[in-house]
């Protein structure tokens, strides 16, 4: 197998979004030209979603940080400074999340060149075990939102009905 053919095929077993090969692949160039080092590049996904891209990503690390970032200034923040802080935070993780995914994958795809001596047993445990996307996660995050949104609904009835 050529070198160009294989690092094709670990790129896409890694994405495994075939919609999103193209964008990633570009993003992948840029960080690639600045020699890995931390840069911004936007991605509208990740701005919206958050802790959610993350972990649809299978950066399970990063998906970790953030959540414990948005739970402790949850505890410590006053509500009004909170919704100011969290579109900062949206903003940074829109901006740096894609490079975090590239890292990732570079950290991923020495790990199998280390531990597995075949190419193609390689681009097999790359889109098999630690590529690819979490497929639980976009209907966690729905699951998620109805439940957040019941929880008020049923909270501002309860404030209501103190009131009375």
């Amino acid at each position: 197998m050529k070198s160009n053919e294989y690092e094709k095929e670990m790129f896409e077993a890694y994405i495994e979004t075939p919609a999103k090969f193209d964008w990633y692949h570009k993003a992948f160039d840029y960080f690639d030209k600045r020699e890995g080092k931390l840069s911004w590049y936007w991605n509208s996904w990740a701005f919206l979603g958050g802790f959610w891209y993350f972990l649809y990503r299978k950066q399970m690390k990063m998906a970790m940080i953030v959540l414990f970032a948005l739970l402790i200034m949850a505890v410590i923040v006053p509500a009004h400074i909170l919704i100011a802080l969290f579109f900062v935070l949206s903003i940074l993780i829109g901006g740096f999340g894609s490079y975090f995914v590239y890292s990732n994958y570079l950290e991923k795809k020495r790990e199998i060149e280390m531990i597995v001596p075949d190419k193609e047993k390689r681009i097999l445990v790359m889109k098999k075990q630690v590529g690819g996307v979490n497929r639980w996660a976009i209907p966690m995050a729905i699951f998620a939102l109805i439940s957040l949104i019941l929880i008020i609904i049923g909270l501002m009835r309860m404030a209501e009905r103190a009131v009375a």
